[in-house]
């Protein structure tokens, strides 16, 4: 493993949200490193073996993040987490998740209609933060509330978020929407965790296509472009009732 600090140089580590946890590292093998368990690591209860984590560092560039999983932990006068790293350490730009994925059919739920207005949408990225999705064109405005569910390969994200972005399509059919979820409990970022490693090893693995990206991605970046298979005529949503 290269590009790594030296022994005994600060770490943060990123459990289950923004906060970084300050750490130490304290050794490296031929595929672990190895560091010291955060302060407050009995509080951070997502932290089991099996969990996906983000390391992160400081160096003349700036910030370096290193997703990693914890494949073990030692106890004694001072436990230890053992790190399994997942990729290559990379400079941190001004996206603080990792975003991809996407294809996977999905529901989206208006929380302001009284009965809830249920819509079949399409995903087109998530990350731990905010997804974005295809649906047919509506009301839905900028600021609303929306229950989002959609079946990944690893699990099953549920959530509540906040719609920060509404646009028609690239191709004016439909519109793409991002939401912002609320707060997500631990499991469910590692569902998501677990989601886009697999992805980003099948990507690795292939030659990416030529695509016209969108410009207004999950986290407000570029993403990949909408799906292909959509309904082809109306501009009015057929919304399907609770």
């Amino acid at each position: 493993m290269s590009h790594l600090p030296l022994p005994k140089s600060a770490l943060y580590v990123c459990v289950d949200d923004d906060t970084g946890h300050r750490s130490r590292l304290e050794a490296i093998t031929a595929d672990t490193i190895v560091i010291a368990a955060p302060a407050d690591a009995k509080k951070l209860v997502a932290a089991e073996v099996g969990s996906h984590l983000t390391v992160s560092w400081i160096n003349e560039d700036g910030r370096v993040v290193l997703p990693v999983l914890l494949e073990r932990i030692t106890t004694g006068p001072a436990e230890r987490w053992h790190l399994r790293p997942l990729g290559e350490p990379r400079q941190a730009g001004r996206r603080r998740h990792e975003r991809g994925g996407g294809g996977e059919k999905m529901r989206i739920s208006t929380l302001t209609a009284q009965p809830a207005v249920t819509f079949n949408s399409t995903l087109l990225d998530l990350s731990e933060k905010a997804l974005r999705c295809w649906a047919p064109a509506s009301d839905i405005a900028v600021g609303e509330e929306l229950h989002v569910q959609v079946m990944l390969s690893t699990g099953v994200v549920s959530h509540i978020g906040k719609v920060t972005i509404v646009r028609e399509a690239p191709d004016g059919i439909g519109q793409h929407i991002v939401v912002s979820f609320h707060s997500l409990p631990a499991p469910t970022v590692q569902i998501i965790r677990r989601y886009l490693f697999v992805w980003s090893s099948r990507q690795a693995r292939q030659p990416e296509p030529a695509t016209t990206p969108d410009t207004a991605g999950a986290d407000a970046d570029p993403a990949s472009q909408a799906p292909q298979s959509r309904p082809q005529s109306g501009r009015t949503a057929a919304p399907a009732r609770l």
